[in-house]
């Protein structure tokens, strides 16, 4: 009898320490989030509490902003994909951070899509969107898949850069046998760009600008190199690409047909780029 009676006692005593322990945890999917390890300037990456060397192991990691863009315009809204696919893998996760390349702070903000797979939170002075701990659970083995926005400031604040720190654990409840991936995204404000005395090119001229009907864009490349050229659309999203080869140094010309365009009419910007720099024209089609 008395054998019975601690047997009851121990039980009940179990019964109670777990659910003191489960108040205090609370659900595992709000479980705090630490930043500081997107390897961002002053960060780690997720080497900062797992074993391993970055970008060493064999996943594919997309990293995508809106088509993909490499300039932004002031104040617009994009759409951010983070994608992982490592065979045998069931456990994968990210934090992602942006900064103002001139100083290092946080510039935009994040915003959620996926509210249950994604979260925001802070770390000091800087912000964060990163998976939610249920998230982490591979949608199939080897693949996950986050997607989030990010609004650019409301006024022109330079090049900016966005840093993802991403993981793909064993699940072996150590830091050993995983690993840890970093990417970033360099963009460039619109605004800063439009000028006509980048280093990569000279006497950049668009005629007739509006376009009706047809276009000649002419200019100087600088150097030998391959030379991109490329329609953004107000949000910096590149609708339509007119150039991509490599150049002599040299004066050269591009006919631009309207019809061939295969865009609305409105105002979109020229993107110019070569080794030495780019440059980027307003041009309005009717």
């Amino acid at each position: 009898m008395k054998k019975i009676k601690v047997t009851a006692t121990t039980f009940f005593l179990v019964i109670v320490l777990l659910t003191i322990s489960a108040f205090r945890i609370g659900n595992p999917c709000d479980a705090p989030l630490v930043g500081g390890h997107t390897g961002a300037p002053g960060e780690t990456s997720c080497t900062g509490c797992h074993g391993g060397t970055d970008n060493t192991g064999p996943a594919n990691i997309n990293f995508n902003i809106d088509g993909p863009i490499t300039v932004y315009n002031p104040g617009q809204v994009y759409t951010i994909t983070v994608s992982m696919a490592q065979t045998g893998i069931d456990k994968m996760g990210f934090a992602a951070l942006a900064l103002k390349d001139q100083n290092n702070t946080t510039i935009g903000t994040f915003s959620l899509i996926e509210p249950g797979r994604t979260r925001l939170f802070a770390d000091g002075n800087r912000d964060y969107v990163s998976h939610t701990p249920c998230a982490a659970d591979a949608a199939s083995l080897g693949v996950n898949q986050w997607t989030f926005a990010w609004q650019a400031p409301m006024i022109d604040a330079g090049p900016i850069t966005l840093y993802l720190g991403a993981l793909a654990a064993n699940h072996n409840h150590s830091t050993t046998g995983d690993f840890s991936y970093t990417k970033s995204i360099q963009l460039s404000s619109i605004s800063t760009l439009i000028n006509e005395n980048n280093l990569g090119f000279d006497e950049l001229q668009l005629f007739p600008n509006p376009i009706l009907d047809d276009a000649t864009l002419s200019y100087e490349n600088v150097c030998e190199s391959n030379v991109t050229i490329s329609i953004l659309d107000k949000g910096g999203r590149v609708v339509k690409t007119l150039l991509n080869e490599k150049q002599l140094k040299g004066k050269h010309k591009v006919e631009i047909e309207r019809n061939n365009l295969g865009i609305p009419k409105g105002l979109y910007f020229l993107h110019i780029e070569n080794e030495k720099g780019t440059m980027v024209k307003k041009m309005l089609t009717l």
